[in-house]
């Protein structure tokens, strides 16, 4: 296991960033530089400008709110539960069209955009949100030279109509991608949503989402090729990571490294939403093969995989390195 990939809650740091409220949860460093995790609170009428990254790959789930996105030439309106997935060297564009906030989550591959967020934003201290005009025509100049050195460029402003040529080209094995339907598993008792798999972002990552219902048990298991990022919508759940314990309360996350045995237990009353933030993107091929295709994550079915079952379903396991340490619910 890495020094950097230590297995522990993250404590996040909240920047005002373009005038949005951009919480990083997991930073690059935390993950070798792999990939980061950030929270974004968009306000009625934001914008982030046409601008486009060299060396990363950015993709958006959308928790709340409704967005206006272009990439490349595709522009389409997000609604919450829906995702997308850009590719560097493709220009690209959010903007906030509905009457209230957004709330997203924005997955950058490699991990290096939070160390433009922290010297380009302003470091937030507490929940108040301070008002700033929108950027003169000299910060906007010093902010296109500041994003250059972490290779990105600014197309055209935030806030400004127009297009840009930009002659650059995504690699050839990756492509836009915008998903509006879903695909649902249950798997190992949880139902499971597919939201970006392994084939659409390049194998480097694979972006899941659980419904944890009411006694709901992970089992103790490790990853031995996959490092894990969680990060808790809704409710709470017991995390164990090696031999630690502790609480995983709504809008919080953690980090777990490849070869960490972990578990979550849901030892409350209500359901537990959760994303999984797999890199690189090796489970969710496992997923498709071991769980059941269910319409949705409320269609019932039987809980757990039965005895007759759960034999063949270990075996497939060790075949994606996916080691199921203690089963569910013993």
């Amino acid at each position: 296991m890495s020094v950097v990939k230590r297995a522990r809650p993250v404590s996040p740091q909240s920047y005002l960033f373009l005038g949005v409220r951009m919480v990083i949860h997991i930073p690059g460093e935390r993950t070798d530089n792999l990939l980061s995790l950030i929270e974004g609170f968009m306000p009625p009428g934001g914008d982030n400008g046409l601008h486009v990254h060299l060396y990363e790959d950015e993709s958006m789930y959308l928790i709340s709110g409704e967005l206006e996105v272009t990439i490349g030439n595709l522009q389409f309106t997000m609604r919450p539960g829906e995702s997308y997935f850009a590719p560097r060297n493709m220009p690209h564009r959010i903007r906030n069209v509905g009457a209230t906030e957004a709330r997203t989550l924005l997955i950058d591959t490699p991990g290096t955009f939070t160390g433009f967020i922290r010297q380009a934003g302003t470091l937030l201290t507490g929940p108040e949100i301070p008002q700033l005009p929108p950027p003169t025509a000299q910060e906007m100049s010093d902010l296109q030279l500041l994003s250059e050195q972490f290779g990105s460029h600014i197309l055209v402003p935030p806030f400004r109509e127009g297009t840009a040529e930009y002659k650059g080209k995504p690699p050839i094995y990756k492509r836009p991608v915008y998903k509006r339907e879903q695909e649902t598993y249950m798997f190992f008792g949880v139902p499971t949503v597919i939201h970006l798999a392994g084939i659409e972002t390049g194998n480097e990552f694979s972006l899941l989402e659980s419904f944890m219902a009411a006694g709901c048990d992970s089992g103790l298991h490790a990853h031995a090729n996959e490092d894990e990022c969680i990060y808790l919508l809704s409710g709470e759940l017991e995390m164990t990571i090696g031999d630690r314990s502790f609480p995983l309360k709504a809008g919080s996350s953690c980090f777990v490294p490849r070869n960490a045995p972990h578990r979550l237990r849901n030892k409350k009353t209500k359901t537990a939403r959760t994303m999984h933030l797999n890199t690189p993107a090796t489970l969710d091929p496992f997923i498709r093969l071991a769980g059941i295709r269910i319409k949705s994550p409320g269609e019932v079915v039987s809980a757990y995989p039965s005895p007759a079952q759960i034999g063949p379903i270990l075996l497939l396991s060790e075949e994606y390195d996916f080691h199921m340490l203690i089963p569910p619910g013993m």
